[in-house]
């Protein structure tokens, strides 16, 4: 990502809780497909990094490769998906709806357009819509509210259990939230294993 360094940069002198948690690496690439990120997304709704990841995995076995010209062309497959049934419909929604709107530009639409358009596939929301933002988008300010992982490791680092501070915070990282983000997560994957 063209921001990540000199996000990285301001970060440090802004901000001196960074610091504590920030990793040593660049933490994201982007994927190219879209459909590979929402798909990514849906099945990792409010489960475990591992348990996304284990999802995944048995995801490719079965379809060979996370495109949506596989999936149109094994649509019965997404039955045997190790994920419950809603996120099966979702799935489904999914593939219904890029198939239907292949021509759309994801990158040169701005977030609301984005937004307007991915809240009308079942079962993706705000938090989906984000992780769209930051893993096929590559958003620089990106920070979700609703995900636990970031919440939990946000109230450890800053020593803000009523997340307090949270405003003030997600005001001085402008506009590197996303990095702030990767950086958090990173740090509580890590506590947790």
């Amino acid at each position: 990502m063209n921001y990540w360094f000199s996000g990285i940069r301001y970060l440090e002198n802004n901000d001196q809780v960074f610091k504590s948690y920030r990793q040593k690496k660049n933490l994201l690439n982007t994927n190219k497909s879209a459909f590979h990120v929402l798909f990514n997304s849906i099945c990792s709704q409010q489960i475990s990094a591992s348990a996304a990841s284990s999802i995944q995995l048995k995801s490719k076995i079965l379809f060979n490769k996370i495109t949506l010209s596989n999936f149109v062309s094994n649509i019965n497959k997404i039955n045997e998906l190790p994920i419950t049934k809603n996120k099966k419909k979702s799935v489904l929604s999914l593939v219904e709806y890029l198939t239907l709107n292949n021509h759309i530009k994801w990158k040169l639409l701005s977030e609301s357009d984005v937004y307007n358009h991915l809240i009308n596939i079942f079962g993706i929301g705000p938090w989906t819509i984000q992780m769209f933002s930051i893993f096929y988008r590559g958003c620089s300010d990106i920070v979700p509210l609703n995900d636990l992982g970031f919440i939990n490791s946000y109230k450890k680092f800053y020593s803000d259990p009523l997340l307090k501070k949270l405003e003030y915070n997600i005001l001085l990282w402008k506009p590197y939230g996303t990095i702030v983000t990767m950086n958090l997560w990173s740090a509580y994957d890590s506590k947790q294993q």
